[in-house]
């Protein structure tokens, strides 16, 4: 006959005693069952503690994590404006590369170098992102290192267009671009009836009449190679800018500058006269291109 145990539950007061008989082999799962669950409170117990006392420190990573979300949407912000402005860059050193044409009017752009696969994969010794701000990290700095090929590119664009500007500096400042005097055209460059004879001949520049004393200047860099009177153009002075190009102005009243003097664009280097063969006061301008008589208006810029 199998042995029982009594337990005996004794409340207080008049209440009475209530008793209950647990079979021997019943009373180890009872006990086994109690220890679980004490086990178990204990457990979610620790738990419970190390929770409380590190949500401190997941608030503090939380601020964290939302401090360097802040800036990577700064700084990729900053990077598209960087990447609008090296766009910008392109096609004015484009524009400026045809006008000096030293490339052909949409040509294709220079392919810088590229490689890889088109979708990231696993290799070996290397280990691929996982989480979506390392992924928009390392998408940042690709596109970095993209700029940075492309605005060594545009620097070196840029180099070869400093030194072709630097070539052409001295042509270009030798060029007689702007007006020697304000007044009004009353005779062009070309074929024309001779007020003196009444014949047809050529005119081999533009008479700009305006008032005695009006200054002339220097329609660009040069030299005084001639400061005199010479015959029917009466007080007549010229200026050798250099490249094959020639200046000569007549009628004048008198001269600013003298010969051998080295004169900027824009100078004023003499007033306007009467002087010579004149019907009136205006001044007499040519534009000689390897001795040849040149149209000063296809010179002439503004």
């Amino acid at each position: 006959m199998s042995k029982k145990f009594t337990i005996l539950l004794i409340p207080e007061g008049t209440h009475s005693v209530r008793r209950f008989k647990v079979h021997a082999l019943v009373l180890p799962l009872v006990i086994s069952i109690m220890a679980g669950a004490l086990a178990f409170s204990g457990y979610w117990f620790y738990q419970y503690h190390s929770i409380k006392t590190a949500l401190p420190d997941i608030h503090a990573l939380q601020q964290q994590t939302q401090h360097q979300e802040a800036q990577l949407s700064a700084f990729s912000q900053r990077l598209a404006g960087v990447k609008e402005q090296m766009a910008k860059l392109k096609a004015f050193n484009q524009r400026l590369r045809t006008m000096a044409n030293l490339d052909k009017p949409g040509g294709p752009e220079p392919i810088l170098g590229v490689g890889g696969p088109e979708i990231a994969s696993s290799a070996r010794g290397v280990k691929l992102s996982t989480t979506v701000r390392e992924r928009q990290v390392n998408s940042m700095q690709r596109e970095l290192e993209q700029l940075a090929a492309e605005g060594e590119n545009e620097r070196m664009i840029q180099e070869e267009l400093a030194k072709f500007l630097n070539e052409r500096r001295s042509i270009l400042a030798s060029t007689p671009s702007i007006w020697p005097t304000h007044g009004w055209v009353t005779s062009g460059f070309g074929y024309r009836v001779s007020p003196w004879t009444g014949e047809r001949q050529f005119h081999a520049g533009l008479d700009i009449s305006t008032r005695v004393g009006s200054v002339v200047h220097a329609p660009a860099e040069g030299v005084i190679t001639f400061a005199g009177s010479e015959g029917a153009y009466g007080r007549f002075m010229v200026i050798n800018h250099g490249h094959g190009l020639v200046t000569r102005y007549g009628h004048l009243n008198d001269f600013k500058v003298s010969v051998g003097q080295r004169i900027k664009r824009g100078q004023v280097v003499a007033t306007v006269g009467n002087s010579g063969r004149s019907t009136g006061p205006h001044l007499h301008y040519e534009v000689l291109l390897s001795g040849v008589p040149a149209n000063p208006r296809y010179y002439i810029l503004d």
